[in-house]
């Protein structure tokens, strides 16, 4: 059993993967790439521990729409999971 809550787990992992070394991405991340303002939102649900039904939930959307968000952002990032999205979306500005 945990004594963090899932927010404050992903917190500490997103924070750890921006100060540290992590294996390149699957391709480079293109820094004029702009995520949509959905994809954006999407993101920030990510940071803040939040399940692709809480963040659904919150942006008034399907789970599955919000996956598609996801893969997108994750496309166009050039990363493989959430966990990347974040540690990305921190070094970029894009979350806090």
């Amino acid at each position: 059993r945990w004594d963090a809550s899932r927010p404050e787990l992903v917190a500490a992992l997103a924070h750890t993967l921006a100060s540290t070394s992590v294996p390149a991405p699957r391709q480079p991340s293109d820094p004029g790439v702009q995520l949509t303002e959905r994809e954006l939102q999407v993101l920030r649900g990510m940071s803040q521990g939040k399940s692709n039904g809480q963040i659904g939930r919150e942006l008034y959307l399907s789970e599955d729409t919000v996956k598609t968000h996801a893969r997108r952002l994750f496309r166009k990032l050039g990363v493989r999971d959430r966990a990347q999205a974040v540690a990305h979306g921190f070094r970029r500005g894009l979350v806090s």
